[in-house]
């Protein structure tokens, strides 16, 4: 270390000042050596387990307080890594056992009765054999580690550099988001980028390109169809898309280099966004059924939305995360649900879909969210706030009844997204449009400057539309009023609808959504045929007016016609019962078609809108 010198011949004053410039240096020095090395010790992956050694140096006081998150980033759900933790020792630098107390589930607080500085060194096992949650997962053939879920983090040690180490196995390469200097070497800024870049080794595919001025790497364990074209393409071409959604941005691009980690196995979906990567999950029937690629490309663009919707930008009470404990916020409707507004529209604006199909997917998804029960019932900020306590929850004490109660502020936050696009381009003359707003939280808003809250966005709004949009926002997040969607969808020369079931009138619903043969009631909707018979979550249906029934409930249903009283035989908690229940029609789901007449206005606004993508001609083959 090199000390500046101060001239001896300028008295006492500067002596003191340079003993103070002196102290200074040194604690510089000390706190820019402390840092956090985790070495990771791959030897058990046969018997799905990992060794974690978590090195805090130049500790100083006499206690270090450590702990394991509760949950991790893009899953509003407690999952509690610390359950499957083990054999938790603690030492100093020396290798002498350090004492440790429990303060919490996930927290511990190590005794340094001498308070001088060093080293402390917690060493633990973790059994990995969780990937559907994407979480952590180990086994003879790769190891994926989501760091939230496996590295303990000390308070002090938060905001101080992290270097981490995996062993790795003869043959094995490793990838992370995370600046890797030499194989399986990692180093980061802080503990929060830690969390923000999950780690995949093994002996994975890789396939590198670069889009929109982004270094990409699509990383794949498992199942796929090798075709690294047509990969290479339609990726490419969501990247662009979704980079033009902020061409206007001040700040420019999110990163420069970015990382797609996709597991491919019999039974496996989802996705979770991270600070320059991304974890999606797939059945590999994906790459060879193109209803089903399709659905991968929207799920890619969603996670690859979320770079900037998220992990650049986020509500302020979640903008520094608190990882022992739930984050609460109402603004899950802008984080996820705008996000899902895109994911759907990106991919056409990038070619990958055709209008057409856009048109049948948003019809779906409109059905979806107006006919559920809970479209009258609940709000979307309220379905943001309680996402940990019922939107996610996995307990049978929510189960049956959330479809009645809640929203999804996914689904309805991607509306809501529709709505307000269609409104700022009407009102702006297609001078605007949402993606004004989200560059613009994207510019004002740096993850880390404090985040935005609800009235940062309706400022925005106001500013791309008008105040009396704004106004009406305040109905649609925090009230029950109704999507105007219809009217929204117009604006661009569709028209929505219900479909015509004239030629099917006796097709009759039970309002009842059943699981396995024969069937047994998950969940009766509310309101509905099954729900006024009184017919219970449980229930296993057994004949319908003596008939017994196997999977061909709804041929039986096809026998009757709506108001028909018919009569249930059904098991509940090992008694038999009978149930008579009255019929429903079948409700017709949502219908979008093209509006011939439209104006040159709405065709305008609607090409401008899909990014110049245009309507198929009907083949009149």
């Amino acid at each position: 270390m090199r000390v500046k010198q101060a001239p001896v011949n300028h008295g006492r004053k500067n002596l003191a000042a340079a003993l103070l410039s002196i102290v200074l240096v040194c604690l510089s020095w000390t706190v820019s050596a402390a840092e956090t090395r985790y070495q990771v010790d791959l030897s058990e992956r046969n018997m799905q387990q990992v060794t974690i050694e978590a090195r805090f140096t130049e500790v100083t006081g006499d206690t270090l307080n450590f702990h394991l998150p509760v949950w991790r980033s893009g899953l509003y759900l407690v999952l509690d890594f610390v359950g499957t933790v083990s054999g938790l020792e603690v030492s100093d630098e020396n290798g002498e056992s350090l004492a440790f107390e429990q303060t919490a589930k996930s927290s511990w607080r190590v005794s340094r009765p001498d308070a001088g500085s060093g080293d402390v060194v917690v060493r633990y096992r973790v059994y990995a054999d969780s990937l559907t949650d994407r979480t952590r997962h180990v086994n003879a053939d790769h190891a994926f580690l989501n760091p939230a879920a496996v590295f303990v983090y000390a308070d002090q040690f938060r905001d101080l550099p992290v270097d981490l180490t995996l062993d790795l196995p003869e043959g094995w390469q490793a990838a992370s988001g995370m600046e890797q200097p030499d194989p399986g070497h990692f180093v980061a800024p802080h503990y929060d980028r830690l969390v923000d870049s999950p780690i995949e080794a093994g002996t994975f595919d890789l396939v590198s390109f670069e889009a929109a001025g982004m270094n990409i790497d699509f990383l794949i364990d498992g199942i796929w169809d090798g075709d690294e074209e047509r990969l290479i393409e339609d990726m490419s071409a969501l990247v662009t898309a979704t980079a033009e959604v902020f061409a206007d941005a001040n700040r420019g691009l999110p990163t420069d280099y970015y990382l797609f980690i996709l597991h491919s196995g019999d039974g496996l979906g989802g996705g979770t966004e991270y600070y320059n990567s991304t974890v999606v999950h797939t059945d590999p029937r994906a790459f060879w059924d193109d209803d089903r690629w399709q659905g991968f490309l929207g799920l890619m663009a969603h996670e690859f939305f979320h770079t900037w919707n998220v992990k650049r930008f986020r509500p302020a009470s979640i903008d520094r995360y608190d990882y022992q404990n739930i984050n609460y916020t109402e603004l899950l409707w802008v984080a996820e649900g705008l996000t899902s507004y895109y994911d759907q529209l990106l991919p056409v604006r990038a070619g990958l879909i055709p209008v057409g199909e856009y048109r049948e997917q948003l019809a779906g998804a409109i059905s979806s969210v107006v006919d559920a029960p809970g479209y009258s019932q609940d709000t979307l900020a309220r379905a943001s706030l309680e996402a940990w306590t019922k939107g996610y929850h996995r307990g049978a004490d929510r189960a049956a009844d959330k479809r009645n109660r809640t929203i999804s502020f996914y689904s309805q936050g991607g509306l809501l997204g529709l709505v307000l696009d269609m409104e700022i381009r009407g009102t702006s003359n297609g001078d605007r449009s949402l993606d004004t707003v989200m560059t613009s939280l994207y510019d004002d808003f740096p993850l880390g400057s404090g985040g935005f809250t609800y009235a940062d966005f309706r400022e925005r709004l106001a500013a791309a539309g008008d105040d009396a949009l704004a106004e009406q926002l305040d109905g649609w997040v925090y009230d029950t009023q109704p999507l105007p969607l219809a009217d929204a969808l117009q604006s661009v020369g569709w028209v929505l609808d219900r479909e015509d079931t004239s030629e099917n009138p006796v097709q009759v619903s039970l309002d009842v959504s059943l699981r396995g043969n024969p069937p047994v009631v998950f969940s009766p909707r509310l309101d509905g045929a099954a729900w006024q018979a009184g017919i219970n979550a449980g229930d296993e249906l057994i004949a319908l007016n003596g008939v017994r029934i196997g999977s061909n409930l709804d041929a039986l249903l096809r026998r009757y016609s709506p108001g028909d009283e018919v009569e249930f035989s059904l098991f509940r908690d090992g008694q038999l019962k009978t149930v008579p229940v009255t019929l429903n029609r079948v409700r017709a789901d949502h219908e979008l078609e093209v509006d011939e007449d439209a104006s040159e206005e709405a065709r305008d606004i609607r090409a401008d809108w899909l990014g110049g993508m245009e309507e198929e001609e009907e083949s009149d083959e």
